[in-house]
């Protein structure tokens, strides 16, 4: 989930890490709901992706190309790649868009509330977490946070994501994994 941590890590710092110059853009909630038509370079990618995801996640065709272009499209926004995000979905809310946890962490991305308070306040409230584009959004900004906060350490700013830095968590693994998986797609079909 992304949760609010500040506990120090003493594990090893992952090798794969994201561009450190990464900025957390502060759009306001009509710029995060803008829906832009895919670009023509991007639709073998959308129909691989979205492909995959239908498949393994039993999403209708609709809903996985549409939470594929929102990916492509803040990962073009956020300079992250839109498999980590698809791949941060996949592992958070196996792509079920009302998802909720026990903690009360909520959508596609698992975004805990009163964790980003002004985020959530830029989107009209917490109840716009189902909403796919803005959960994805604001998502994407969180992501983006942690890995300047932990100067682009992909590992670190996973931890800190779920919650989860400090501890012996697997989830930064199962979200690389499929990351790779996402990426092979991507290139091979």
């Amino acid at each position: 989930t992304a949760a609010d941590s500040t506990t120090a890590d003493s594990t090893t710092a992952d090798s794969t890490t994201a561009d450190s110059t990464t900025t957390d853009s502060t759009t306001t909630d009509s710029t995060a709901a803008d829906s832009t038509a895919a670009k023509p370079a991007d639709q073998p990618k959308i129909t691989r992706l979205s492909g995959h995801i239908q498949r393994k996640y039993r999403v209708s065709e609709s809903k996985a190309r549409h939470i594929v272009q929102e990916a492509i499209r803040n990962a073009e926004r956020h300079r992250l790649d839109p498999e980590l995000i698809l791949a941060l979905i996949a592992v958070e809310s196996t792509f079920k868009e009302r998802a909720v946890s026990r903690v009360g962490a909520r959508g596609l991305m698992q975004v805990m509330a009163g964790a980003h308070t002004a985020k959530i306040r830029e989107i009209g409230g917490s109840h716009q977490l189902f909403d796919p584009t803005k959960n994805i959004h604001v998502g994407s900004r969180i992501l983006v946070k942690y890995l300047n906060a932990h100067s682009g350490n992909l590992r670190r700013a996973l931890l800190s994501y779920n919650g989860s830095l400090g501890t012996r968590s697997k989830f930064p693994d199962r979200v690389m994994r499929i990351y790779r998986d996402l990426q092979r797609v991507t290139v091979e079909g």
